[in-house]
Order: C-alpha cells, then sequence, then structure tokens
C-alpha cells in the first residue's frame, strides 16, 4: 500500500502490482484518490480478482498494459472496529472469516482452491451459526446466517462464484446470505458455488445495495480481499468509478 502510494506521489501514471487479491487490495488501498491507473500482474495463491478483469494470464495482463485499456471501476469501503479499508473483490464474515484465518494458519501451501478446502473442512467440524442483523439499504434481514459476503467483484478462493453476477462498474454491492442449514447439506450443496449456481439454493440470499451494516450477536471478523480488517459491526460502502484500472479484453466484471 505505502508503496504504491509513493510511486503515484512520485507521478507514476500507472503502477502495476506483482501479486494475488491480497496485494492488489493493498496497492488499490494505496492508489486511490491519486489518479495513477492499477495494473495487475498475477502471480499469487489465488488471482480471482485478476480474473474478473480479464487478466488471469501474466502474458494476457502484460498486453494489456502495452494495450492501456483503462476503465474506472467501483471500489468497495468497509469500516469494521477501528479499522477502514477499501477492496476490489469480495469481503465477507462468519464462516467465510473463519475459514480465512483458518487458512492463513496452514503451513502447507495446497494451492488456492486446495488450502481453502482444507480449511474449510477445519472449520466446518467446530463452527456454529452466529445471529446476524443485516442492512441492505432500506431493508433488514435477521436471524442466524453462516455467512455473509458483500462483493464488488465475482469470485474469491481460487474460482468461487459467490456473487456470480457482480459488475465492478454498476455502482452497487453484491450480497450473498447463507441462512444456517446442516452441515450435511452444506457439504452438499458447497461445490456449486464454482459454478455460481448456489444462488438457487433455498437458504441462499443474492441482494444488491449501496450501504450494508452488519452487527452479529458474538464476534465474528471481517475479511476483505483476503486480508483481516475487523471485528463486525461493520459497514459497506460502494464508491463508483472511483479506481482506474487496466483490463484485459474478456473481463467478465466489467459488464
Amino acid at each position: 500500500e505505502r508503496r504504491a502510494r509513493e510511486a503515484a506521489d512520485e507521478g507514476a501514471k500507472m503502477v502495476a502490482v506483482l501479486g494475488g487479491d491480497g496485494s492488489v487490495g493493498l496497492a488499490a488501498n494505496g492508489l486511490l484518490g491519486t489518479g495513477a491507473a492499477l495494473a495487475v500482474l498475477p502471480s499469487g495463491t489465488a488471482d480471482d480478482f485478476a480474473a474478473s478483469i480479464g487478466v488471469r494470464k501474466l502474458e494476457t495482463a502484460i498486453r494489456a498494459i502495452a494495450d492501456a485499456n483503462i476503465v474506472q471501476i467501483d471500489v468497495a469501503r468497509v469500516d469494521a472496529g477501528p479499522t477502514r479499508r477499501h477492496y476490489v473483490a469480495i469481503a465477507g464474515c462468519g464462516f467465510d472469516s473463519e475459514v480465512n484465518e483458518a487458512a492463513n494458519a496452514m503451513r502447507v501451501n495446497l494451492g488456492a482452491t486446495g488450502t481453502y478446502v482444507a480449511a474449510l473442512v477445519k472449520t466446518l467440524s467446530r463452527f456454529s451459526p452466529a445471529g446476524f442483523r443485516i442492512e441492505l439499504d432500506d431493508e433488514v434481514v435477521e436471524g442466524p446466517h453462516m455467512l455473509v459476503i458483500v462483493g464488488n467483484s465475482i469470485s474469491y478462493g481460487g474460482g468461487m462464484k459467490v456473487t456470480p453476477d457482480a459488475s465492478i462498474v454498476d455502482g452497487w454491492l453484491d450480497v450473498c446470505l447463507l441462512r444456517e442449514m446442516s452441515k450435511g447439506a452444506f457439504i452438499r450443496a458447497f461445490p456449486k458455488v464454482f459454478r455460481g449456481t448456489h444462488v438457487s439454493h433455498p437458504a441462499v440470499r443474492m441482494a444488491r445495495a449501496t450501504h450494508v451494516r452488519i452487527e452479529a450477536d458474538r464476534r465474528v471478523m471481517v475479511y476483505a480481499d483476503g486480508e483481516r480488517v475487523g471485528p463486525a459491526p461493520a459497514v459497506f460502502e460502494i464508491l463508483p468509478g472511483a479506481l482506474p484500472v487496466i483490463v484485459g479484453p474478456n473481463a467478465k466484471a466489467v459488464r
């Protein structure tokens, strides 16, 4: 984040970031408001954001930089506990954040999907849903939920299309709410998220909002772009067209 900001302050019109979703999110925080464009060179454990802007492969990313195809994308902002962060892809809390905690603690690199699935299995064995109060603009949703996702882009965790219809240029946050369900039902439904077909499951609620507030009846941690932000309560906002980003020719999230 600091290096990206310093580069922009020194006059750089474009800053390239070599890394995964976490590195991209940090760089976005540094570049926001500077006018410098963000270019992504994918090399992380999970490069979901790179895939969403059409630069999943390094060669494609380099060609996109040469073509200088710049799009002003939306950026999401979250305030959780004392911390404010901006993010470009996905934020979440509940089961999702506990899986993130477990994945970050793992000492063996199993790849993006393998690490997430291993952490998921470990977390599921001891997980219990929290009671949430979720404000979606003027609507309120209450009750026990396994997870709450507030997305700007489409996927995370190595291809899990948790908010498959999201766009990074539409001025909306895409929300996925998963109500309490049995562990067996969760295991059966989980593979659907890789195709984005989980949205039709009766325990899933999809919504769009520009303002989201989350409260929980126990301590739950919020993660954004794979990085820990802070505990709920948390407030999410969308900042339309806030960041210039270099995109490839098949940017799925630019629609």
